[in-house]
């Protein structure tokens, strides 16, 4: 009688492990997207850091060409290309950040009606569409 007693008791106390195990898995899932999440607001954010350096760039350029004597044309026409590149480059690192963004996402098993790309799509094309205006049109 006792062994049955404490076989019961012992198969409780493994179920009850199992659904601890299984609470700290779902957990680890989590924060592992949760960390992805940071990762690709960080690279976002490193990205408009960028773009708004070569914006700055492009306004330096802008000021020391007013100067009469202040720096050689070659140094100016240097600033123009670096700021535009670091214009360009912000949102190279956005498609970057999103690529590796919903790679990890498929790869921790969330399917693609989890993921919504709508919101980065139209925040990515209001800011290749900004570039090109700056770019190409001021």
């Amino acid at each position: 009688m006792t062994d049955n007693r404490s076989e019961e008791v012992r198969t409780e106390l493994a179920c009850e492990r199992n659904v601890l195990a299984r609470e700290r898995c779902d957990m680890a899932v989590k924060r592992t997207r949760l960390a992805n999440r940071r990762t690709f607001l960080a690279w976002c954010r490193t990205a408009l850091a960028f773009m708004t350096f070569g914006f700055l760039l492009e306004k330096v350029d802008t000021f020391v060409a007013l100067q009469k004597a202040a720096a050689p044309a070659q140094v100016v026409s240097d600033l123009a290309v670096l700021g535009k590149f670091a214009f360009v480059g912000g949102p190279v690192l956005v498609i970057f950040a999103a690529v590796r963004y919903y790679r990890l996402e498929k790869e921790l098993g969330f399917d693609s009606g989890d993921l919504y790309a709508i919101p980065e799509l139209v925040l990515f094309g209001v800011i290749m569409a900004s570039a090109i205006i700056y770019l190409f049109i001021v």
